[in-house]
């Protein structure tokens, strides 16, 4: 999909997924933004196939349907997985939600790969510290289950281009971040033994990648047979 069709502050455009036709509406001609290139208020983006409302973004939702004229949709869709792309210098920024409750959390990543020696991750959600990985240079993977609000969430790391790159290169190579909710019974019970929880003792067990075979987490086949919401990041130095 070429995103330069989307351009425009408002319009339509017909695209072909899997042989059937998908039309997609926007319009942030008024939309607000606080920070970052996420509207929050005043638009709406909609997914239309087969005269049904597929999905619908936005707080614009009696415009959305007067312009698309869609039916609602048999099945309330639900957020499963996003990619994002963040940039910076030691620390990166994001919004995750990790139950249908809609509560928003603000994730910051800190991690600090070019000094001669102790290299560290820091990750916080919602100003608590929730993984804290020293001795980088050995751990440059890794996952550790961390407690959000009582949600179990799978945190994975892969930094192995930060750490072994020359330092005037690491802004030519990415890592990945990768947050992995679950409200599965069985999830939560499984995690509680080595789940490091929001005051809880933050150099709980760090184990190596769980995803079987997984040299990195750069394919998506590695993230086969992951349920629940997940959050991909792909951070860059811009340094």
């Amino acid at each position: 999909m070429n995103p330069w069709s989307f351009w425009n502050r408002y319009g339509v455009k017909s695209i072909e997924v899997s042989g059937h036709k998908v039309d997609v509406f926007w319009d942030l001609s008024n939309a607000k933004y606080a920070y970052g290139p996420e509207p929050k208020e005043g638009f709406y983006v909609a997914v239309v196939s087969n005269e049904e409302m597929v999905l619908l973004l936005g707080d614009k939702v009696k415009e959305a349907y007067k312009q698309t004229r869609a039916r609602p949709p048999t099945i309330e869709p639900a957020l499963m997985s996003r990619k994002e792309h963040v940039f910076g210098n030691k620390q990166f920024f994001a919004k995750a939600q990790f139950s249908d409750s809609g509560k928003a959390y603000d994730i910051v990543i800190e991690c600090q790969t070019n000094t001669p020696k102790d290299p560290y991750l820091y990750i916080t959600v919602d100003k608590q510290l929730v993984v804290q990985v020293k001795n980088l240079e050995w751990k440059f993977r890794g996952n550790q289950t961390v407690f959000v609000d009582g949600i179990p969430v799978e945190v994975f790391w892969d930094v192995h281009n930060w750490i072994f790159n020359s330092p005037g290169n690491t802004n030519k190579s990415n890592a990945i971040f990768i947050f992995q909710a679950s409200t599965e019974p069985e999830k939560l019970l499984n995690s509680k033994a080595s789940a490091v929880k929001w005051s809880g003792d933050l150099n709980g067990r760090i184990s190596v990648m769980k995803l079987a075979g997984a040299r990195s987490l750069r394919s998506s086949q590695d993230l086969v047979g992951m349920r629940g919401y997940s959050l991909m990041l792909h951070a860059w130095k811009s340094d």
